[in-house]
């Protein structure tokens, strides 16, 4: 069991390595973990961990404060990164955009949602999409801020 994977990266050149691969190889199926927290160009690396199945995350942060940052995670279809049960989810700025991205199990139960984007340009396209077209379960705490409000 991996207890934290935490990555920060300012340059697309620190992840430059794993974003070669093409398929879910880098940290083959690094299982089940408590925590992960990844900011600017790392978020990028978000499709190509092998997240176990039954994975339950007690802490999931992506922090992106710039739109570069989240440039491939943009391309992915939605519901497609498998991040299983999250028990709090805190996006920042461009990182809500992921949202519809990440696949959540159907029988989630999380404790805190926190989307905070100071700027509405951060959160253009998921408010473009459907209602109800996002699922991450059931939400004991919602904290919205800013323009993640709209």
């Amino acid at each position: 069991v991996m207890e934290e994977l935490i990555l920060h990266a300012g340059n697309i050149e620190n992840v430059a390595e794993i974003l070669k691969t093409e398929n879910k190889n880098i940290l083959v199926w690094i299982g089940k973990m408590k925590r992960l927290d990844l900011r600017g160009f790392a978020i990028e690396i978000l499709p190509k961990l092998g997240i176990h199945e039954e994975n339950a995350v007690e802490e999931l942060l992506l922090y992106a404060g710039e739109a570069e940052y989240i440039t491939e995670i943009l391309k992915a279809e939605n519901n497609s990164i498998w991040m299983g049960k999250i028990k709090r989810l805190e996006l920042s700025e461009y990182a809500v955009e992921a949202l519809p991205k990440l696949r959540i199990h159907e029988e989630n139960e999380m404790e805190e949602l926190v989307l905070s984007a100071y700027y509405c340009v951060y959160i253009i396209e998921i408010r473009g999409m459907e209602n109800s077209s996002i699922w991450v379960g059931k939400i004991k705490k919602l904290e919205l801020d800013r323009c993640a409000i709209e």
